[in-house]
């Protein structure tokens, strides 16, 4: 069969980046009988061992964060200072998940009516790790590094839009020391992915849209495979009355336009008071128009590109249809003439609640303003969804916001802070927005399951 290649772009000049071969759907089950045959003697090696291999990746990723950040801009279009603050970032996360495995994953011994019980935590096996384009050198890692440190072997495949990138990473981890058996990196697009869900693996971890999710989870039904899936989410901002202005409102731009609003927490809605609106909708629009919107590696932009042609034209065609629907437009919606994906970032008001924008995720930089007559209303309205992955408030009285916090349906609350992975916190989704979790302890403890000894006494 004729080689096939995938061609990545540059979402800021069009050009290309360069063409990687494609991983043939009939080349999976090699694939993943090369993993099986690596897997046992990586889990033999120790918890101990691995961690120093997978803290000595997270060295290497800072030695070459500066090359590896230029390609990450080159590649998906990021501003050069977002790409190297999630190189850096994701450095450390390598380093803190190191540092955390041997006492997270340590056995420990339970002793009960005259039985002492030996709970271990034991790999699953195999783990496809299927990441997106949108943070590619962090997201993957979500995966990939506790599913290396509980003594699986991973079968990575990046996102079709990121091929070079997920090169990269593959490198590093084979430098590092992990054997290449033991992590494997496959590229492609749809069907290579499918090919790989429905193989003799063990586990999924996916960061993906809720489409994607939902015919991962079918796929996986038949072998009974474990998942971890985080899959986006439509994440409100509830603003009440007596919240700080200036804070409040540099809150929304920053949470909507960051990464051009390609990322699976932006905030995409926000309910304000009544009393605040206008105030608010106000200083928003001139944060908005303020915005530089370029090139990522010239140091005077402040949003780059969307990742593909067809991803500018969906948002625009939202846009329009909303307008459309009676909703007005503040600012911003028009692509920029000359070569890339440019768009300015829009802000929409007064749009109607059957808007399909108040309902589907958006992936871009579009931010709707919505007013409420109180905080429960805005309460109401931000659990409307079958979203849940990240939701915030923003109030002077602390007490008061966090009792609201606390009422929202979101793997992640946040009072007066926007909100991005930590990888202290666990990440993930309730509702439509995911299964298990990724980061911290619980993000190690997903990719291990507990195996009991008992021996009478």
């Amino acid at each position: 069969m004729k080689a096939r290649f995938l061609r990545s772009i540059d979402p800021a000049t069009e050009e290309l980046v360069g063409e990687f071969a494609i991983t043939e759907p009939a080349a999976i089950g090699a694939v993943v009988a090369r993993a099986r045959g690596a897997q046992a003697d990586w889990q033999a090696l120790g918890v101990e061992a691995r961690s120093d291999i997978v803290g000595r990746a997270g060295d290497l990723l800072e030695e070459r964060a500066e090359a590896i950040a230029a390609d990450v801009t080159r590649e998906m279009g990021k501003i050069a200072a977002e790409a190297t603050a999630e190189v850096l970032d994701a450095a450390n996360r390598l380093r803190y998940f190191a540092s955390q495995a041997p006492t997270v994953l340590a056995p420990r011994t339970v002793v009960a009516h005259g039985v002492s019980g030996l709970i271990e935590q034991a790999p699953h096996g195999v783990v496809a790790a299927i990441k997106p384009w949108n943070f590619p050198i962090s997201i993957p890692l979500w995966s990939i590094a506790p599913a290396l440190l509980a003594g699986n072997s991973v079968i990575f495949k990046p996102s079709e839009l990121v091929p070079r990138l997920g090169a990269h990473l593959a490198e590093l981890f084979w430098s590092a020391g992990v054997p290449d058996g033991v992590l494997q990196l496959t590229q492609g697009a749809e069907e290579t992915g499918r090919a790989l869900v429905a193989a003799a693996i063990d586990m999924v971890g996916f960061v993906g849209s809720r489409a994607a999710g939902v015919a991962i989870m079918r796929d996986a039904a038949e072998g009974m495979k474990r998942l971890a899936l985080e899959l986006g989410g439509k994440d409100p901002m509830i603003v009440l009355a007596d919240a700080d202005l200036e804070r409040a409102a540099l809150g929304a731009t920053r949470g909507a336009f960051k990464n051009c609003g390609q990322v699976c927490c932006s905030v995409e809605r926000v309910y304000v008071e009544s009393p605040l609106y206008d105030r608010f909708v106000q200083r928003v629009r001139a944060l908005t128009e303020a915005l530089a919107v370029g090139p990522g590696d010239d140091p005077a932009s402040e949003i780059g590109p969307m990742v593909t042609a067809a991803d500018r034209q969906r948002v625009l065609d939202l846009v329009a249809e909303t307008e459309a629907a009676g909703a007005t437009r503040v600012c911003g919606g028009e692509a920029l003439d000359g070569p890339g994906f440019f768009i300015r970032p829009a802000l929409l008001v007064d749009v109607p609640r059957s808007a399909r924008i108040n309902r589907d995720e958006t992936f871009g930089p579009v931010l709707v303003i919505h007013r409420v007559a109180s905080a429960e209303e805005a309460l109401h309205e931000a659990n409307a969804l079958p979203f849940g992955l990240t939701a915030t408030v923003w109030s002077r009285d602390i007490e008061r916001a966090t009792a609201i916090a606390r009422r929202l349906e979101a793997g992640t609350r946040a009072v007066n802070m926007t909100v991005g992975s930590m990888v202290e916190f666990p990440w993930g989704g309730r509702k439509g927005s995911g299964i298990g979790r990724m980061l911290a302890d619980e993000g190690l403890l997903h990719f291990a399951e507990p195996v009991t000894t008992r021996i009478g006494l």
